[in-house]
């Protein structure tokens, strides 16, 4: 298990840094703060079923903020986590080691995902702890589903970070591959897909139901939108349909064929099962051409 050792020296490394507990921090009061302050505001002598709802406003709340914040703060943790050794020299002393090249790529992954990992499960567990009071089961199952999703993204961006650190010769290349990466996902990733499927339903002549299931399919190939939606799904009282038309929603506005789209059930390539595969997919692929080429270069 040579991965193992460099994922556990990276992950020493990180901790005994500063990094570790400046990003602790951020997200307890990122977390924290917004859990402490719903629970204050929306508490007194609720009921039990307001107080589960603040729970679940809390993960509406934060939902959108974590999509953003976490693949930001994970990009900056992995794009020099290969190129930066190279460049500095000390990547081919590690290699010196019993360590393949896959070896190191792997152990960087799981590195990385430990650093984000903790202080999101640290940031969640205190949010939870000032929950707790207004947590049914229903509620804590969702709060708990939304904390394992953002730690997924978080491990989904990380390995995408450390992909393309793995395939870039120096660390501008790695900067301006996961800057455009975090912009795409986050900003221009529905522009960019509503004028694919248009264009598509013009070539093949689809009806406005087919165009809006084309547009969602290439949706939810983005990772922050499949974590999203996933996300909505958890809510009690959304159903799956729901939470995929909720990706086109812009306040109450929803385009037409929304509803001829999807009826009152799903295809199977648009159920929650197969939404956590596309999120996964953005985990294995750039990890997997990362160490391909990575496996090639010479250093």
């Amino acid at each position: 298990m040579s991965w193992g050792a460099v994922a556990r020296k990276d992950f020493q490394d990180a901790v005994r840094s500063r990094w570790i507990w400046v990003l602790s921090a951020l997200f307890v009061a990122m977390f924290a703060g917004s859990a402490a302050l719903r629970f204050v505001l929306g508490s007194g002598n609720a009921s039990a079923q307001q107080n589960a709802g603040i729970v679940v406003l809390f993960v509406q709340f934060m939902s959108d903020g974590a999509a953003l914040l976490v693949p930001l703060i994970a990009i900056v943790v992995g794009y020099a986590a290969i190129v930066g050794e190279r460049e500095s020299g000390t990547l081919k002393l590690l290699l010196s080691l019993p360590h393949s090249r896959v070896d190191v790529v792997a152990g960087k992954v799981l590195g990385r995902s430990g650093v984000m990992a903790l202080p999101v499960l640290l940031g969640f567990l205190i949010a939870g702890v000032v929950l707790l009071p207004a947590a049914n089961g229903f509620a804590l199952g969702t709060f708990v589903g939304f904390a394992l999703l953002t730690v997924l993204l978080a491990v989904v961006f990380v390995g995408i970070a450390v992909g393309i650190s793995a395939a870039a010769n120096t660390s501008r290349q790695a900067v301006v591959a996961a800057v455009s990466v975090f912009v795409m996902s986050t900003t221009l990733w529905g522009p960019v897909t509503g004028q694919l499927a248009g264009g598509i339903k013009d070539l093949f002549g689809l009806d406005p139901a087919g165009k809006i299931r084309v547009q969602l399919f290439l949706k939810l190939l983005n990772p922050v939108a499949s974590y999203k939606t996933l996300v909505t799904s958890l809510i009690p009282g959304v159903t799956p349909v729901d939470a995929r038309v909720d990706l086109f929603s812009f306040f109450i506005f929803r385009p037409p064929g929304i509803g001829e789209a999807f009826g009152d059930s799903l295809p199977l390539y648009f159920s929650d099962p197969f939404v956590v595969v596309y999120l996964l997919f953005w985990l294995v692929v750039p990890v997997g051409v990362g160490a391909l080429l990575f496996e090639q270069a010479d250093l």
